[in-house]
């Protein structure tokens, strides 16, 4: 024992404390890494460069926190969708127009205020004297919003009417009408004494389909042509 004393010297006492901080420096470094947790990190004071570039997944984002604010929307492209939505052959089938625009009323009342609008033409022309009697049925795109009779459906005033309106007060080229009316504006009429007019559709109940176009003329021949407005009330 006293032998063993007298060999200890401080350098051995050193070396020995060295070999056993080196043998437990595993232990230390895992309990300074254990201790060291979120709660210890102040708010904004991580820097972006402290995250190795692509070490964080989708799932360490939380849903739905990223919004435009975040993202330079002008560096995303288009989803498969949409980029083959915009392509030429489906603009080019709709006319380059929308959907809305091919809206039909064929079944349907026409929605109050909507003005529709269209053209008609007949003639004829038969030998010998008598009297010609032309009318011609002209259908709306839609149902009538009320009853159209002989009192709502006329000709703007002109030459060779007979049922001139006041209230139609559009041209052949910019017909309109006001709620209720069917407006007819003529463009040329066929035969020197062709007076016409513009009536509801006979023997049909309410007349709400469409209108009649009236060309009457004492001689063999007759006809008229021109355009139509009509607006919902």
């Amino acid at each position: 024992m006293r032998y063993w004393a007298r060999r200890v010297t401080p350098s051995m006492v050193i070396a020995c404390i060295a070999l056993g901080v080196a043998l437990s420096g595993t232990s230390i470094a895992a309990t300074v890494k254990d201790a060291i947790s979120g709660k210890r990190i102040a708010k904004n004071t991580l820097p972006g460069d402290r995250v190795k570039k692509g070490t964080l997944g989708g799932n360490r984002v939380r849903p739905d926190s990223i919004t435009g604010v975040q993202v330079n929307e002008s560096l995303l492209g288009k989803v498969p969708a949409a980029a083959a939505a915009d392509s030429a052959a489906d603009a080019a089938a709709l006319g380059a127009r929308p959907a809305s625009a091919y809206a039909t009323l064929a079944a349907r009342t026409i929605p109050s205020g909507t003005t529709v609008s269209g053209a008609f033409g007949v003639s004829a022309n038969i030998g010998g004297a008598g009297t010609v009697d032309l009318r011609q049925v002209v259908s709306l795109p839609g149902l009538a919003g009320s009853d159209l009779t002989d009192a709502t459906v006329n000709f703007a005033a002109a030459a060779a009417v007979g049922d001139a309106d006041p209230a139609c007060t559009g041209t052949a080229l910019a017909p309109s009408a006001p709620a209720g009316k069917v407006c007819l504006y003529l463009s040329a009429s066929v035969g020197m004494s062709t007076t016409v007019s513009g009536e509801a559709i006979p023997l049909l109940a309410g007349s709400r389909a469409g209108f009649v176009v009236h060309a009457l003329q004492a001689s063999t021949a007759t006809g008229v042509y021109g355009t139509w407005a009509y607006t919902a009330p």
